[in-house]
């Protein structure tokens, strides 16, 4: 039997991608979809991240970065050979008890307003220790300092490590390649100091990563060794190139943010200063002007009711009881004769979740066009923000640009994939009068309503907002602008429709030197993959299907695969690989079965997706129910 350093060396000459990626002596780094380190020392191994062969030699402790279950799956194989693993004290409960997070989850998958990332474990991994700022890890010898360096997570650390006269950091998803990122949706947060919470913070958690680089920079590693990517060997260039990408990318989000126009430019001034640094300012767009509505559109909390000359009406958005309830007032005063149908700008809770009661009361029929619909009918087979649990009949399907008479109106539907891919806008033209476009929450006078990554905005041409503002650039002249969100109408002028227009399309630019693919997209569309439906139910003995649904943003056509990983009692047998056109949607059959006998509860699938050069294990999930 070889002795562990020949075994050792062994496996480091095996590869030639090891030899080119061997930064210091007794440390050697296995590539794969997450990296493996491992040091050598008194012919022992310690690893961090994990092992992404999974037949490595056994190493007798791991170190964890990151509660990510996209990374931490590396480890398990050697924590099942007996390594003792290291975590993260603020991060711990998620990977000791990570049922009770899905637990959670499955109710609080609705109304979702937190964005919290769900790429966290479903099996639980018991540390033998875990650490905190300030912390040492004696190992063989070795002193291993820890730095808490939240960003990409919530409760991310930093190892620190004196090897070979080199200092070496391995500091998880914090930074990759050049002085990239994996993606921005990941660090969706709340800012507290800027009274913004999760669904409002677009990548909240900047802040907290540009003051996690500034930790590690000061620390002067000679080498860092991220979770992803090659090692970068020249950290401080690294993380000076990362900090610049970040800033003009953030400045750039920030000149068109709608939230200005909620939240006033004070408190913009503070998540601007958090990331761009004290001295901080923003080349804001000019805000739209404003107009008071018509006395035709009556504006009922975040509805709109559109009356015409008979009294009869056409509700925009239904979210609450108490629109329903000022409705009734209006009939029994008169003011309102009925209302045949009601309008769906998109499917937020706020929007949408009174409507059963108002078909009750009204017997309103639900109109809509695109995916809009599929959402508003089964929203549950989804995971996207704000979900509304009373799913509707769509009664009025429109094509996209088809127009109808109603009353004295002519009324045209866009599919207007804006503050979120799946939305609606209205154009209504009122005989003889001025035209209002109802763009549900798209727009504020300040720019553009993209704050929520999970909410799916796409860069491109005619895709997002650039299909948006060729939408509302081809308006009718003078038309007014409506966000139920908003109390007056507003307009923009040309000027700003190419600003906003441009300010899109340099963000595009910008974004694809930050991200490591092929298209912007991947790192701002958590969506580009997901499992469909999201919750799906079984019975012993029987089968159910899943789709692992991908959007290709790359420019090319590329061809996936799927690499569902079931837990205990279930089997998800996926199909064969497919080939999806660029800038297209595909999907991977999955057939999920429980066993005869198999206990009754709700288990979480999940499943890696695959291309020809790039891979992310376990990247996304499902909840299966196994009925009883």
């Amino acid at each position: 039997m070889r002795p562990l350093r020949s075994i050792f060396l062994l496996v480091a000459a095996s590869c030639m991608a090891v030899a080119q990626e061997a930064p210091v002596p007794g440390l050697a780094v296995l590539p794969g979809a997450v990296n493996g380190a491992f040091i050598e020392r008194n012919g022992k191994l310690l690893a961090v991240y994990g092992d992404p062969s999974g037949n490595r030699p056994g190493a007798g402790m791991v170190l964890i970065t990151h509660a990510r279950r996209d990374v931490v799956w590396a480890a398990r194989s050697l924590l099942a050979k007996g390594a003792k693993a290291v975590v993260p004290e603020k991060e711990a409960d998620l990977l000791v008890r990570p049922e009770k997070f899905w637990g959670e989850f499955r109710e609080k998958r609705f109304h979702d307003y937190a964005q919290r990332s769900t790429k966290v474990p479903i099996e639980a991994i018991r540390p033998d220790r875990t650490v905190k700022e300030g912390d040492t890890l004696e190992w063989e010898g070795l002193s291993i300092r820890v730095l808490e360096t939240p960003g990409y997570t919530r409760g991310a650390v930093t190892y620190l490590a004196d090897l070979g006269g080199k200092k070496v950091a391995f500091t998880g998803d914090l930074i990759r390649d050049d002085g990239k990122l994996q993606d921005l949706f990941s660090l969706q947060d709340a800012i507290p100091s800027a009274r913004i919470g999760g669904y409002h913070g677009w990548a909240g958690r900047l802040g907290d990563l540009v003051t996690s680089l500034g930790k590690v920079a000061a620390e002067r590693p000679d080498v860092i060794v991220p979770a992803r990517g090659p090692v970068l060997r020249d950290p401080r260039a690294a993380i000076d190139r990362l900090l610049a990408r970040i800033r003009s990318a953030y400045s750039n989000y920030l000149s068109v943010d709608a939230l200005r126009w909620y939240f006033k430019d004070g408190h913009i001034l503070v998540k601007a200063q958090r990331v761009l640094g004290p001295d901080a300012r923003v080349d804001w767009m000019p805000m739209a002007e404003t107009l008071p509505l018509p006395d035709w559109i009556v504006p009922i909390s975040n509805s709109r009711l559109l009356l015409a000359a008979d009294r009869s009406g056409l509700l925009v958005d239904c979210g609450g009881a108490k629109i329903v309830e000022e409705l009734k007032k209006m009939r029994a005063g008169g003011k309102l004769a009925s209302i045949g149908e009601v309008f769906i700008t998109h499917y937020h809770d706020d929007h949408t979740d009174a409507l059963p009661l108002l078909a009750k009361e009204f017997g309103s029929g639900v109109t809509a066009c695109g995916s809009l619909v599929d959402v508003l009918e089964r929203p549950g087979d989804y995971r996207l923000p704000c979900l509304t649990k009373n799913p509707v009949a769509v009664a009025g399907k429109r094509r996209d640009g088809e127009s109808w008479r109603w009353k004295e109106f002519k009324l045209t539907i866009h599919d207007f994939p804006g503050q979120t891919l799946h939305h609606n806008a209205l154009l209504v033209e009122r005989d003889g009068g001025v035209a209002a476009f109802f763009a549900g929450d798209s727009f504020t006078p300040s720019g553009i309503d993209d704050y929520c990554l999970q909410n799916r905005n796409f860069l491109g041409e005619g895709r997002g907002f650039l299909r948006c503002l060729d939408i509302v650039e081809k308006l009718p002249a003078g038309c007014l602008l409506l966000n139920q969100h908003v109390g007056p109408a507003f307009r923009f002028t040309p000027e700003q429709v190419a600003r906003m227009r441009e300010t899109i399309r340099k963000r595009a630019l910008l974004l694809a030197d930050l991200f490591p693919f092929d298209a912007p997209d991947y790192g701002l569309d958590e969506g580009w993959a997901a499992l469909h439906p999201y919750s799906v139910a079984v019975a012993p003995g029987e089968s159910a299907r899943l789709a692992l649904r991908i959007t290709n943003h790359s420019p090319r056509e590329r061809t996936f695969r799927a690499a569902p990983r079931p837990p205990e009692g279930l089997t998800a047998v996926p199909a064969g690989p497919v080939r999806i056109a660029a800038r297209a949607d595909g999907e991977i059959g999955i057939t999920v079965g429980a066993p005869p006998g198999a206990a009754p509860g709700v288990r979480v699938l999940a499943a890696g997706v695959a291309w020809e050069d790039g891979e992310l294990r376990e990247w996304v999930e499902a909840l299966v129910e196994v009925r009883e």
